[in-house]
């Protein structure tokens, strides 16, 4: 079964304003039990890579994240030839300093936002769990009003995304707290920007800041570059707390967008590097299901940007990404001592419509941007090959899908009796044309039922497909009862019944601090 999820039938229109946006994509997982052994791992702890598992349209793109499921990606102005498409190999191009900001949405009184949001009382209030051993270098930097600033303003002066998306965007968030995020009328906003050093004290100075506000002021913290909306539990796992001259950057401090181009292959984006005073990173031409493993190689590109490498080539080893993704390499490649570095090239990136006007940076394999290379980097690091076919062979999602066609009768009654919007999760052919390797006949996509009688549900597919490209986002269709695997009832009360199998998806794919609490 893939990670899809099922969208709305209700639409919400997705700017490209700023430097952040969300593109649609999904993961194909392989059928391949070795492969699904052997990079289970790593899988799991995809963190910065924005899987939504739960439907609904995504949200408007000024600062948005990345998702893989949602709207129609971005076309690329032309597709991957597989070369260096005659760009010359640049280097690394870094923005003029590290800049941050984050906001911290609070319905305290005026007069206690105004005596805590001050760097002063911020100070006092820093210990270990915001800044670990490094809380007198974060001090000096907030005293710095060059590098520090605090404005309070209105809330409606933020561009939040829209109410129906908070269940994607804040999943941390109660429906209550959800309910009541637009009453919360300041906003705290920090800034920080400052030199580009590894130190990384603007990154540090505004996690810290705004971990420390919003505990005091009951506050939510949304952040635009990865538009979420966040408790202040969750921030805190966000902070810096690494000594300094130790790499700063986490995987969670960004998000990766993950799409389709028109070619059928993956583009990956980062969002959130500037924080470091890095470019963000792109890459194009590979396998989709190629994508979650090669987000951790962005990741392990990332840290070493973040934490000073300025070549115009940068060096991945398994232990680069066995330490971004915190666990052994004996635990991504089943023998580690085979396992061969990869250097890639850093190229100033070919644009699209829609990009973020953030400094970016493409990285390219040495025999270029193409699915074999892409597939390549991934045999070098972890030893095996990613597939490409749309279903797992999965015991646990197995034991879902029996579930489901148990309780899928009793979900019918409940949708037919008005209690919500029914979403059916079911198989859908591939042509054999686009069976890249030969794989699963099937891909797992989530429809928006009308109507169901004894044999099926009908309605519109809910996902765009990856390789089932007879049947598009949208179109009206079914599926057999029989054949479901998963179901899923969206209340309107906003609450979510059954999507046991997008549960289990999220869970392992350490989607946001609060699935992993």
């Amino acid at each position: 079964m893939s990670g899809n999820e099922p969208r709305r039938t209700k639409k919400t229109k997705a700017s490209r304003a700023r430097s952040d946006e969300r593109p649609g994509a999904r993961s194909a997982a392989g059928s391949d039990r070795k492969l699904h052994a052997g990079l289970a791992i790593l899988v799991t702890g995809l963190a910065a890579l924005v899987w939504w598992s739960l439907p609904g349209d995504r949200p408007p793109a000024a600062g948005d994240a990345g998702a893989v499921e949602g709207p129609a990606a971005p076309v690329a102005t032309r597709a991957a030839t597989g070369q260096h498409a005659g760009r010359a190999v640049a280097g690394l191009e870094r923005p003029p300093n590290a800049s941050a900001e984050l906001a911290v949405l609070t319905d305290k009184p005026a007069d206690v936002v105004r005596a805590v949001a001050t760097v002063s009382e911020i100070g006092k209030r820093l210990d270990v769990r915001h800044c670990g051993g490094a809380c007198e270098a974060v001090k000096k930097f907030m005293a710095d009003e060059n590098a520090f600033e605090i404005d309070i303003l209105k809330t409606e002066d933020l561009l939040l995304p829209p109410r129906d998306t908070l269940d994607t965007v804040a999943p941390g968030l109660t429906p209550r707290e959800r309910d009541g995020v637009e009453a919360r009328r300041a906003a705290v906003m920090i800034r920080t920007q400052g030199a580009i050093t590894p130190e990384q004290l603007p990154a540090r100075a505004v996690f810290a800041a705004a971990a420390v506000l919003a505990e005091a002021l009951d506050g939510f913290v949304y952040d635009e570059v990865s538009r979420r909306i966040e408790t202040a539990h969750e921030v805190v796992d966000h902070t810096v707390v690494a000594k300094l001259g130790e790499p700063a950057f986490a995987r969670k401090h960004i998000v990766i967008q993950l799409y389709r181009q028109e070619d059928g292959t993956a583009r990956l984006l980062t969002l959130g590097m500037a924080r470091f005073g890095s470019p963000d990173l792109s890459i194009r031409g590979a396998n989709m299901s190629s994508g979650p493993l090669l987000a951790e190689v962005i990741n392990a590109a990332a840290s070493q940007l973040a934490h000073g490498k300025n070549e115009a080539t940068i060096t991945v080893t398994l232990d680069d990404v066995a330490r971004v993704v915190g666990k052994k390499p004996s635990e991504l490649n089943a023998n580690p001592t085979s396992a061969r570095s990869v250097v890639l090239d850093i190229a100033t990136p070919e644009r699209i419509e829609g990009d973020p006007v953030n400094t970016m940076a493409e990285l390219i394999p040495k025999d270029g941007a193409t699915r074999e290379a892409w597939d390549a980097v991934i045999v070098s690091l972890l030893g095996v090959a990613p597939s490409v076919s749309a279903s797992v062979d999965d015991e646990e999602l197995a034991e879902i899908a029996k579930k489901a066609q148990r309780d899928l009768p009793a979900a019918i009654k409940r949708f037919e009796a008005g209690e919500g919007e029914l979403f059916i999760k079911g198989p859908f052919p591939i042509p054999p044309d686009a069976r890249v390797d030969g794989g699963a006949a099937s891909e797992m996509l989530w429809l928006a039922a009308a109507s169901c009688d004894a044999q099926r549900c009908t309605g519109v597919l809910s996902n765009e497909p990856t390789y089932a490209t007879n049947i598009a986002l949208g179109k009206t269709t079914s599926v057999t009862r029989a054949e479901a695997v998963d179901w899923m009832i969206q209340k309107h009360d906003g609450g979510i019944a059954g999507g046991e199998s997008i549960k289990v998806l999220r869970a392992r794919l350490s989607l946001s601090p609060s699935s992993a609490r």
